[in-house]
């Protein structure tokens, strides 16, 4: 590391030091159950992380309250719609909300979901962070070009935790021929060490720019790059390493829980569970009942660690299949539904999948979709009974898809699932993927 590396590295286990190390015995626990996850240490250490939070669960919720915590196949499965539904039943009454954080996502269904977390709940996160990002090269103090969504007027202040970090804010929706420009040659004219966390759709996008640019490796020192939010594909994979000089590393991770599992690098792209934060099953696609390791079925996850709401037993939205390895640690196999369908502009462009994520600001939602089904053809499907503002969102959408775009409006009773099982945000039905 360089000088001021090493600096925001110091800075922000000096700041943990002066909050009692919160964060650096999170970060202790989760390494020395994940690496050791057959040892009798582990193994008491996630009974005990399990019993507990059932007892707590039953204790102080009113969802739970009348659930034998004895075993964990006493509870039932919950969903984000449940959860919206229910939101104070699920809140613990030993955490006050004002003391608390509130994580928001816009949820498999498409409508806008949003759990507590406890302080103790976010270092673990940031514990689980720290240890799957070293994982894959990335140490605090590397500059972490993070491209996901960020705030139209984003405020960065030195010394700030994004300071400390060292992050790097790139908008999805700024990746423009213009733009990857720009960017490319910020990249190279910078001799600090990189890392890159970010959407698949955008690393795609930025791929096929340096494709058509016919561009050479771009001349950086990159030490990770980290995948989410969507699957990545082969085509991703491989560009990626051809013009950053690394392999991609995918991680399976939520806003409401956190970083569930993470690719481990093989030749068979095996999703590591992150055994020391949770709790995962895999259940039957119809029934809430567990299924056979390698029978594909539903993501169920318990989290060990929220306090704040408990969410025993949750299902994710997400397909996949679980298996054993020759150490006898259980993984995913293979994780679906993550990969949101491509939206393509009226010129053939890949507009971030995550434009969906703009319908928020215009209305309440149950459910909503964002649909494609010709070259200049869109439908955006609104399950809701707030008055939404069509011409500013007709006008807002025709800046991401081309003036020429034909947007429909159309309002719906129930958007209803595919047979993944799931809903889908956003749905192509023009383009082969």
């Amino acid at each position: 590391m360089d000088l001021l590396q090493t600096f925001r590295k110091n800075a922000f286990w000096f700041y943990d030091f002066l909050k009692g190390f919160k964060i650096r015995n999170h970060y202790r626990d989760i390494k020395q159950i994940n690496e050791s996850p057959s040892s009798e240490l582990a193994k008491n250490k996630k009974r005990k992380y399990l019993t507990t939070i059932l007892k707590h669960a039953v204790e102080t919720t009113k969802f739970y309250n009348t659930v034998d915590d004895s075993e964990l196949s006493n509870f039932p499965v919950i969903n984000k719609n449940l959860i919206r539904d229910n939101f104070e039943d699920f809140t613990s009454s030993k955490y006050n909300a004002k003391n608390c954080i509130l994580v928001s996502t816009s949820g498999s269904t498409g409508a806008p979901f949003s759990v507590l977390q406890n302080k103790s709940k976010r270092w673990r996160n940031t514990g689980d962070t720290i240890f799957y990002s070293k994982k894959s090269g990335y140490e605090i103090g590397h500059e972490l070009v993070y491209i996901k969504i960020w705030p139209d007027h984003l405020k960065r202040s030195i010394f700030s935790k994004d300071w400390i970090q060292n992050l790097v804010p790139q908008s999805v929706f700024k990746l423009e021929d213009n733009d990857l420009a720009v960017f490319i040659k910020k990249l190279e004219a910078s001799s600090s060490k990189k890392s890159f966390l970010g959407y698949v759709s955008a690393f795609e996008k930025i791929c096929k720019y340096l494709d058509k640019t016919n561009a050479k490796p771009i001349r950086c020192t990159v030490h990770s790059i980290i995948t989410i939010s969507e699957a990545l594909n082969e085509y991703t994979r491989n560009r990626v390493q051809k013009y950053f000089g690394i392999m991609p590393v995918s991680r399976y991770s939520n806003n409401e829980n956190g970083i569930i599992a993470q690719d481990d690098g093989s030749d068979e792209h095996r999703f590591i569970i992150n055994l020391a934060s949770y709790h995962v099953e895999i259940f039957h696609l119809d029934d809430d009942i567990p299924v056979a390791h390698g029978e594909r079925g539903r993501i169920i996850v318990t989290d060990l660690h929220n306090y704040a709401m408990p969410l025993i037993r949750y299902d994710t939205g997400d397909i996949g299949t679980m298996h054993i390895n020759e150490n006898g640690t259980v993984y995913l196999a293979s994780i679906e539904g993550r990969k949101l369908d491509l939206i393509y502009s009226t010129n053939g462009d890949l507009v971030p999948s995550h434009i969906s994520y703009k319908l928020c600001k215009y209305g309440e939602y149950r459910q909503f979709q964002f649909v494609q089904y010709g070259e200049k053809k869109y439908l955006i499907k609104l399950n809701t009974d707030t008055k939404v503002d069509e011409e500013k969102m007709l006008s807002e959408y025709k800046e991401y898809l081309g003036q020429d775009a034909n947007i429909t409006i159309e309002y719906v009773n129930e958007i209803p699932l595919l047979s993944s099982g799931k809903r889908r945000e956003v749905v192509n039905t023009y383009y082969s993927q």
